[in-house]
């Protein structure tokens, strides 16, 4: 019986909204015989679970659902890459979805290739009308399109966020590192805890996962985020520690490559400390973060780059109160 060339996990947790949307996206006559859609169903207490077995019942041998307590993001994806049995692994989250025909030339891609990680583009879509954003993230206008890297030839021209990763299963296997759970903004650990098994890495222009935003509970909004601070803090803090861990026999490339995930956390991170009011005490929490990354990793130190933090960096943190001004009316562009 042939294998299954791509899994994919679709984590749901009450998007009962959402998710026939995300499910129908993988329904083709071309691809379903080579994809295996696990629906990781996170504890939902609405219509979640019934409108998942609806599909799987529908189509048992492309679609499966795995029931379970709740465990947030990242135990869904723990889940689904214990459960995987494809060559590659793609996370698609419930409430979004993917465009079918890219998806198919994806799919078609994966058969041919060997590469240990393939991006696509991926597509912003507007929360009520499911048009695409006029406003777009290009990630990859510094490598060309069908063009099969070595991992070190990419560092410092991208990044690969989870929209746009598809991977070997076999690499999520032998990391052998779990996701926090019960924890919001695991994505970044997701994609970087396999770089150290990654060799090759090839990028495709079509753009497949598309990504519903302006949800308002959205874990990307101001307010979630400002909630969420600790969660946030803890990714971060794990992913330094991972990086830390693992860099003695990788290559500089790839210490590199990670430490500029762990810098986009970290601006990330100070960024949340500045959209609260003065007088909340984040001026002394930024000063505090930033010298421990300063005294314990000073090359994602060194690799933040957004102009504020330099500002405040360049000040002595004097010009706190400053950003904090200017970030309160630009605080929807987050």
């Amino acid at each position: 019986m042939k294998g299954k060339i791509l899994t994919v996990t679709v984590p749901a947790y009450n998007v009962q909204d959402f998710l026939e949307d995300c499910l129908e996206s993988f329904v083709n006559s071309e691809v379903m015989d080579d994809t295996e859609i696990l629906i990781v169903n996170d504890g939902s207490t609405d219509s979640t679970e019934n409108l998942a077995r609806r599909y799987a019942d529908k189509y048992p041998a492309t679609f499966r659902i795995i029931s379970k307590e709740n465990g947030g993001h990242g135990s869904t994806i723990n889940t689904g890459i214990q459960e995987a049995t494809g060559k590659y692994f793609k996370v698609v989250d419930g409430d979004d979805w993917v465009d079918t025909r890219n998806f198919i030339k994806l799919v078609k891609k994966l058969e041919e290739t060997d590469a240990d990680i393939v991006a696509n583009n991926y597509t912003w879509m507007n929360y009520i009308t499911r048009l695409p954003e006029r406003r777009q993230e290009r990630p990859f206008t510094k490598v060309k399109y069908n063009h099969l890297y070595n991992f070190a030839q990419i560092v410092g021209k991208t990044t690969i966020g989870m929209h746009a990763m598809t991977i070997k299963t076999e690499l999520l296997k032998q990391c052998g590192e779990k996701i926090d759970e019960h924890t919001f903004y695991v994505d970044a650990e997701y994609i970087t805890f396999p770089i150290p098994y990654a060799e090759t890495v090839l990028f495709l222009e079509e753009p497949v996962y598309c990504y519903r935003l302006g949800r308002p509970d959205q874990s990307m909004s101001i307010e979630k985020m400002q909630r969420n601070l600790k969660n946030h803090l803890r990714v971060l803090m794990h992913l330094n520690e991972y990086v830390n861990r693992v860099k003695d026999g990788l290559s500089a490339e790839k210490i590199r490559y990670m430490n500029e995930l762990v810098a986009e956390i970290l601006t990330s991170q100070i960024k949340i400390y500045i959209s609260f009011p003065l007088g909340s005490g984040m001026q002394k929490k930024v000063r505090k973060l930033d010298a421990y990354f300063y005294r314990n990793n000073r090359m994602a130190y060194s690799l933040v780059k957004n102009p504020a933090v330099l500002l405040m960096r360049k000040t002595n943190y004097a010009a706190f109160p400053l950003v904090v001004a200017v970030f309160k009316y630009r605080r929807n562009s987050y």
